[in-house]
C-alpha cells in the first residue's frame, strides 16, 4: 500500500479517493491536545514521508522530542522561537534537527502535550534524520512540483476557518493572511465541491493535527489557487538522509 501511496503522489493523483492509502502513507493520527505544539506536528511528519521516500521506511516520530528540547531562534524573523507548547516555525524546528542528528520514534519519547519536563533526547535512538530543507516559493505550481518531488510540506495557515470546518472544499471569500497554525500539506485535487461557492473548485489537502475525528478523518480541503488563508506564503520542504540505518 506504501508503494501505491507514492505511485499516486508521483502522478499528481492525490485526491480525496485515495485518502485510504493516504492515511497510511503518512501515519498516525495526531492530536496535539491543548498543546500549542502544531509545529512539531508539521515538523515531524514532514520528516516522516521524507524519510519513507528516502529509505522505504515508515516511522513515527517524536513531537514531544522537539517540545523539550527544540529552542532555536530565527533571527529573521525578530528571534522568534521554538516555544514547546506556546508554538514554534516548522524551519527553525528542521534546523534544530539537522543540529541535533535527527528525531528519535514515537514510542523511545512519546507526546505528552505538556512541555514543563527536561530534555530526554537519546542521540543513540535516532531514527530519521535531516539532509537539507529550504523555503518553497508561493508559487503554487512549485509548491506542487516540490510535493511530488519531496513528499508532504510544511506549511503555515491562518486557522479561522478550520474551527467549525466539518468538511468539503473550504473557500471563504475573505480571509486572512496572518499565520497562526503549522499543519501539513499532503496533496491536492482538480475539483471538490465547496459548499460556500455551490460549485466545484481546485484544492489542497491538508493534514491537521486536532485529531481524525475533526474534519473529514483529520484532513482538510481548502481551496487552491488565491493563496487562501495564506496556505502558500509559508511552505517549506526537507529532504531526509538516505538510509535506513541508524
Amino acid at each position: 500500500m506504501y508503494n501505491i501511496c507514492v505511485y499516486l503522489v508521483r502522478l499528481n493523483w492525490f485526491c480525496v479517493e485515495c485518502c485510504s492509502c493516504l492515511s497510511s502513507f503518512m501515519g498516525k493520527y495526531v492530536d496535539q491536545g491543548t498543546c500549542g505544539s502544531c509545529w512539531s506536528f508539521s515538523t515531524t511528519g514532514a520528516l516522516e514521508g521524507a524519510h519513507f521516500l528516502a529509505t522505504g521506511e515508515l516511522v513515527s516520530l517524536s513531537e514531544q522530542q522537539l517540545v523539550d528540547c527544540d529552542h532555536e531562534c530565527d533571527p529573521d524573523l525578530n528571534d522568534a522561537c521554538d516555544s514547546g507548547c506556546n508554538g514554534g516555525l516548522m524551519t527553525t524546528a528542521f534546523g534544530y534537527t539537522k543540529k541535533a542528528g535527527g528525531l528519535v520514534r514515537e514510542e523511545d519519547y512519546p507526546y505528552t502535550g505538556r512541555d514543563r519536563g527536561p530534555c530526554k533526547f537519546d542521540k543513540s535512538k535516532i531514527a530519521a534524520s535531516v539532509s537539507n530543507f529550504s523555503v518553497v516559493s508561493l508559487d503554487e505550481d512549485q509548491i506542487a512540483a516540490n510535493l511530488v518531488k519531496n513528499g508532504p510540506l510544511s506549511v503555515g495557515i491562518n486557522a479561522v476557518y478550520m474551527q467549525t470546518y466539518i468538511g468539503g472544499v473550504s473557500c471563504p471569500f475573505i480571509c486572512g493572511k496572518h499565520l497562526d497554525h503549522g499543519v501539513l500539506l499532503v496533496g491536492y485535487g482538480a475539483g471538490g465541491y465547496a459548499p460556500i461557492r455551490f460549485k466545484e473548485k481546485p484544492y489542497w489537502i491538508i493534514k491537521n493535527s486536532w485529531g481524525e475525528n475533526w474534519g473529514e478523518n483529520g484532513y482538510y480541503k481548502i481551496c487552491r489557487g488565491h493563496n487562501m488563508c495564506g496556505v502558500d506564503s509559508m511552505v517549506s520542504t526537507v529532504t531526509a538522509i538516505h538510509t535506513s540505518s541508524h
